[in-house]
């Protein structure tokens, strides 16, 4: 019992909430922003991978996994970028709030981002500007997402509207 006790005490510790504001948007799953205890930080959505918006060697991989072609990818990426900076416009404030790891190997910064009761994460699944990327142990909401994301290719919104290319 102790032990269940001291484990929840752990997570507990591990998982915080963060005040934030948006300084800029640099694509569909990453920002960069002001938070507090951490100050000017990039910050990497957690349970999510969004669309290239550039060209190159992910741009590939991504097309190849969605059976998409590669401009269609960077299409793609490009709104999601505009519909996360309609979601968190410059200097608009937000709760981060952290899993297990706080940074990735990048030096990014993890979280989940909430504007009011909103999860940012979730909403870019949800309109399909993102898919589930899961990354163990930061996998909080993970069930979550999915549920989205069905909901996203149901509605055949965003990555999902497009019929997957595929050779005959």
């Amino acid at each position: 019992m102790r032990r269940i006790f001291f484990f929840l005490l752990v997570l507990g510790l591990l998982a915080a909430r963060y005040k934030g504001q948006c300084i800029a948007v640099i694509d569909g799953d990453t920002i960069y922003a002001w938070v507090e205890e951490f100050g000017k930080k990039k910050i990497r959505l957690i349970g999510i991978d969004a669309p290239e918006k550039d060209f190159g060697r992910h741009a590939l991989r991504q097309s190849r996994r969605w059976h998409l072609l590669p401009y269609m990818v960077t299409s793609l990426g490009w709104r999601a970028k505009l519909y996360l900076q309609g979601l968190l416009p410059r200097g608009s404030h937000f709760t981060l709030e952290t899993d297990i790891q706080l940074f990735d190997d990048y030096g990014r910064l993890l979280g989940y981002i909430w504007k009011g009761d909103k999860l940012i994460n979730e909403e870019m699944i949800l309109r399909g500007y993102a898919v589930v990327y899961t990354f163990p142990p930061n996998v909080k909401y993970v069930e979550r997402f999915r549920r989205a994301q069905k909901i996203a290719q149901k509605n055949r919104r965003g990555i999902w509207a497009y019929t997957p290319f595929r050779y005959h």
